[in-house]
């Protein structure tokens, strides 16, 4: 009876961590803005994948390069020749939880760490959530950011790309299960 009681109590507590709910959402939008050769240089990308936890507010985003379109063919070329790079931002939201429920705009920071090319930097995102409330959404998140190229592929700027890249993307947060 004794181990029964501990079998089921361990299953509950599988559940409970079950219960925190780890999302992805549908791709998302990034647009990446800089200069090339004293041109401007946008790029876009509608295959932004985030997870968020909406217990903890922890959130990942994750964009392959190979999947960005621009104006530059340099850029394009250097995407298509690495098809194995990706921009990954790990952070935590600067609120204590997701709220899927009916709210005002929220306007927070997000700071984590930005990956690209095997190397790692602090990055403070400047974000907001709005409630939209449609169908299997709940909201629609928006966040923008700059970093500077040298800190992750200082070999870029020989090459003409400018030191300074700025970013923001939009995703789709998705209802809670139990919405």
């Amino acid at each position: 009876m004794k181990n029964f009681l501990i079998i089921i109590s361990l299953l509950f507590l599988g559940q409970a961590a079950l219960a925190q709910q780890i999302l992805g959402a549908p791709d998302g939008h990034i647009q990446v803005w800089g200069k090339h050769m004293d041109s401007a240089l946008v790029a876009e990308s509608h295959e932004l994948k985030m997870k968020l936890n909406y217990e903890t507010a922890e959130v990942e985003f994750r964009v392959a390069l190979k999947t960005f379109t621009s104006n530059c063919d340099s850029f394009n070329v250097l995407a298509r020749a690495h098809p194995e790079l990706e921009l990954v931002f790990k952070g935590k939201m600067d609120v204590p939880f997701v709220s899927t429920q009916d709210h005002p705009t929220q306007t927070f920071k997000i700071e984590g760490l930005l990956n690209l090319n095997g190397k790692e930097h602090p990055a403070m995102l400047n974000a907001s959530i709005r409630h939209v409330f449609a169908g299997t959404m709940a909201c629609r998140l928006s966040a923008n950011f700059s970093f500077l190229l040298s800190d992750f592929n200082p070999g870029l700027l020989q090459k003409g790309f400018d030191d300074h890249v700025q970013v923001k993307l939009n995703e789709t947060l998705m209802k809670r299960a139990n919405e």
